[in-house]
């Protein structure tokens, strides 16, 4: 079973996670970039919770 990652966030979601990414690295994000960014994180995570053995119990 694959977990199924988002491509882009709501708009709401998106100015939260730029405003927590320019409060935790001083950078300022476009929506586009914002967008990528939040892709890779969940991305990883979606790696990381499928390779994890309670994943597939």
């Amino acid at each position: 079973m694959k977990i199924q990652v988002p491509t882009t966030l709501s708009l709401e979601s998106n100015m939260e996670f730029r405003r927590l990414y320019k409060d935790q690295y001083g950078v300022e994000l476009t929506i586009e970039e914002t967008n990528d960014e939040a892709y890779r994180l969940l991305s990883f995570f979606a790696l990381v919770i499928e390779n994890t053995p309670k994943y597939y119990e």
